[in-house]
């Protein structure tokens, strides 16, 4: 299946780009709401927080006023009775404002948990969008790692490097795909794979001399395959150790390779370079895995890890920075659909498939931006990149009373949401 624009020019992703748009538009509108209504709790409460000890500050500063009033006073009077009232007073009065510390503490302390656990409840909500988003949703992908390991089952994970600087890493559904439920061969993938991996030890020398072997009903039993470099695992027997492990790795267009034993010692066991002849078979197993587990990558089960510059997006409170991110990448995309489709009211692709046969895919801009209803400014701010244009969006948001909301979509610039406390 191939994808075009509107005005039949190849399009350049091998995906439906605007089904990925529809998610990330429900999904990164309800995570910016999230995160508003997040940092104006939190807003709210230091807020309050600050009123109470300002209070309290006042309190205070009268308390010693009153205090030293009533011992001053006190000093003047001659009577044991004026002295012990004078004492009582400050008695009660220290009473009074410690009361007053302790409650206005507990009053803080109350009301900043029950803060911090409306905001988790929305961090936590934020995690679970952008997880479903992520698993049903497709990205441009730069690089993709694959790594599957053998343990009764394959479990299969992989890191994909997104555009500006995201990565992403999967759980993918090894357990779901029929060719993947049982241990598999070399020859699942490649025949004919002869190595000259194997060693004979003579009886009269202390060194080893290579021998022939043929691998292909070897069982993979693991594998890291990356765009550049690459490393099989294989074993002779399914419950076995591994007893062949290659390195492999393209740099400046010729391919290197080594082998080691990890079950034998001494000198067999380290890396040792592969014969000039064993590349082609290991390149072509190489190629092989990759395309075999290239599918996977459409069926990530669950989501692992996100993150932005090498900072975990969750852990960080990262999460407007992404769909920041996110929107940065996607809005040259979405300007030139807009710019190839016929209809002005709509972004449009079409799908190609082998027989030559088109289809038309079509999302109306209206059915997007109606995700951004009930936002204020800077929340809409985040979307600006996009370039839905604002006779179009007055015509789509309408506040509740029926009064166009377009003066607070009329926002040319980014306001990141770092400036939001400001």
């Amino acid at each position: 299946m191939r994808y075009l624009y509107g005005d039949s020019a190849p399009f350049p992703h091998s995906f439906n780009f605007l089904a990925t748009l529809e998610r990330f538009m429900a999904a990164a509108s309800r995570v910016v709401k999230l995160e508003s209504e997040a940092r104006s709790l939190e807003n709210t409460g230091a807020v309050s927080a600050a009123a109470r000890i300002k209070s309290l500050e006042e309190l205070e500063t009268f308390h010693e006023a009153v205090i030293a009033g009533v011992q001053e006073s006190a000093r003047r009077q001659t009577q044991r009775i004026t002295a012990d009232y004078a004492l009582q007073v400050v008695e009660h009065a220290v009473r009074l404002v410690e009361e007053a510390r302790r409650s206005t503490t507990a009053s803080n302390d109350r009301e900043q948990a029950q803060v911090r656990a409306e905001v988790e409840r929305r961090r936590t909500e934020i995690r679970q969008v952008l997880e479903s988003f992520l698993t049903t949703g497709r990205l441009p992908i730069l690089d993709a790692t694959i790594k599957v390991r053998w343990d009764g089952r394959y479990a299969m994970t992989c890191v994909l490097t997104n555009p500006d600087g995201i990565v992403s890493f999967y759980e993918l559904a090894a357990s779901k795909s029929d060719k993947w439920q049982q241990a598999r061969k070399v020859s699942d993938f490649a025949q004919g794979v002869n190595l000259m991996v194997g060693f004979r030890k003579t009886l009269f020398r202390r060194s080893s001399q290579p021998e022939l072997v043929q691998v292909d009903d070897y069982v993979v039993s693991g594998f890291d395959l990356a765009e550049s470099s690459a490393e099989i695992h294989l074993r002779r027997k399914v419950h076995e150790r591994d007893v062949l492990i290659f390195n492999l790795r393209r740099e400046n267009g010729e391919l290197w390779a080594e082998v080691s034993h990890p079950s034998e010692e001494g000198p067999e066991a380290l890396a040792a370079p592969v014969d000039a002849g064993d590349k082609i078979h290991l390149s072509r197993l190489w190629q092989s895995l990759r395309a075999a587990v290239d599918p996977m990558l459409e069926q990530p089960e669950r989501l692992l890890g996100l993150k932005l510059e090498g900072e975990d997006v969750f852990e960080n409170d990262l999460s407007i920075h992404f769909i920041e991110r996110v929107v940065r990448f996607l809005g040259p995309m979405v300007a030139e659909i807009a710019r190839r489709s016929p209809n002005p009211r709509e972004l449009s692709l079409k799908m190609e498939n082998d027989a030559g046969r088109r289809e038309e895919v079509y999302v109306k801009k209206e059915d997007l931006i109606a995700h951004l209803a009930g936002m204020g400014e800077r929340e809409l701010s985040v979307f600006a990149p996009l370039g839905f244009s604002l006779p179009l969006i007055s015509s789509v948001i309408v506040d509740e009373r029926g009064r166009s909301s377009a003066p607070g979509l009329a926002v040319a610039e980014e306001i990141h949401f770092d400036d939001w406390e400001k």
